[in-house]
């Protein structure tokens, strides 16, 4: 937790001679359970914890103030707006009297002009918040609406399930309203009968979509999909084609999702009434300029110029396993279905059981590593699930051949 105290900083200790221009966090005074900074992600401002934002290695965390008393981007050089109806934004520093601050003397940054302004937060609370749990959801198909309807899959238990009509002949659309726009960061599914072939998408409205995801050659049980802040206001699933070996029941192709999550920001950052805003509870109307020595903007250049090879050869990988899956039955039917089938459930069990020892500071030291995975779109996790199912895979050919 950050001490109230701590976030009251007086106008004197905040300013920096305009000349030297040195690079600041700023974090917010906000009760969490990490720091929080403010963050430029994807050209908008977040409030996120500040080793997440400096995981990601692309100079995010990073301001600088100007001698006009503008906040800027170190990466971008963009500048900090308010504005009351638009809340805050990134973008040119042109409009002064949008983006000018100052630093008061109870730690509130209040926005230059007549009226008394103060940036804040709004929200329930600063961490990410799972969105799905209390969204609308629908589907275009059910197998039964009342022991496996669209709401066995966001209802928290691991023992129920949504489930499609079998052996649908048309696309299957689960849907999720999410009640609002929110800044969108991932999605998690656990399927129950996975698809070979699907899509995510995304809308503000409702009506135009965009589609933030699609596959034609998946073999894993779990997907996990970062949404990079998209601000939806809806998410759907589109499913095609039934996976050959998994996504059967008693021979019937079908669909089926266990759990449903997603995950948006927990705070939109915003300007309000100054007095208003130093009556919160938690300080999240107080920030304070945390100042950095070298800082490399780009550290994370090189690893990211990685990334589309290893998406190109994942994709790979996958087109191929899920080639050898659906030839498996072919194969089988020349030595008889049951070394396939047992192949086949050792596979979906191991694919869906995860185990875990570790000590607390190799948690620690694997948590950093998650963090510079997940900032920089590395799916490590669903790489290895990949890995795993391909071994299963041919080792599963192996038996039904040799």
């Amino acid at each position: 937790m950050i001490a109230f105290a701590l976030a009251v900083v007086s106008a004197d200790a905040v300013s920096i001679q305009a000349a030297d221009s040195p690079s600041f966090m700023l974090i917010s005074g906000v009760s969490a359970a990490s720091e929080m900074c403010l963050s430029a992600e994807s050209g908008t401002i977040v409030l996120e914890p500040c080793t997440k934002a400096i995981a990601a290695g692309d100079g995010r965390e990073l301001w600088q103030n100007t001698p006009s008393g503008q906040i800027t981007s170190a990466a971008s050089k963009k500048c900090i707006a308010g504005d009351a109806e638009k809340g805050i934004t990134l973008t040119g520093c042109d409009d002064a009297a949008a983006s000018q601050w100052e630093a008061q003397g109870n730690g509130q940054l209040r926005l230059g002009g007549a009226a008394q302004f103060c940036l804040s937060q709004k929200g329930s609370t600063a961490s990410s918040r799972e969105v799905a749990a209390s969204s609308a959801i629908s589907s275009s198909s059910t197998a039964d609406p009342a022991a496996h309807g669209a709401n066995k899959a966001v209802d928290g238990s691991s023992s129920s399930f949504w489930a499609s009509a079998l052996d649908p002949t048309e696309p299957v659309i689960i849907t999720l309203d999410l009640g609002g726009v929110h800044q969108l960061q991932s999605v998690n599914v656990d399927w129950e009968f996975p698809p070979k072939s699907f899509a995510v998408g995304l809308s503000e409205d409702g009506v135009k979509w965009t589609e933030a995801f699609a596959t034609d050659s998946n073999v894993l049980a779990s997907t996990s999909l970062p949404l990079g802040l998209a601000a939806a206001s809806q998410l759907r699933i589109v499913m095609h084609e039934a996976h050959s070996l998994y996504g059967k029941f008693k021979g019937h192709a079908v669909f089926g999702v266990a759990s449903l999550q997603v995950y948006a920001v927990g705070m939109q950052s915003i300007v309000e009434d100054c007095a208003a805003a130093a009556k919160s509870k938690d300080a999240r109307d107080k920030y304070f300029q945390s100042y950095v020595g070298d800082a490399g903007a780009s550290s994370s250049s090189a690893l990211r110029s990685e990334v589309p090879s290893l998406e190109a050869a994942t994709a790979s990988v996958a087109s191929t396993v899920s080639e050898l899956v659906d030839v498996l039955p072919k194969l089988a039917s020349c030595r008889g279905t049951d070394i396939l089938l047992s192949a086949a459930a050792r596979a979906k069990a191991g694919s869906l059981s995860h185990t875990s020892s570790q000590t607390a500071s190799a948690a620690g030291a694997k948590s950093i590593v998650k963090d510079v995975d997940a900032k920089n779109s590395i799916q490590v996790n669903a790489v290895n699930a990949l890995m795993k199912e391909a071994r299963r895979a041919v080792i599963a050919a192996r038996a039904v051949l040799f």
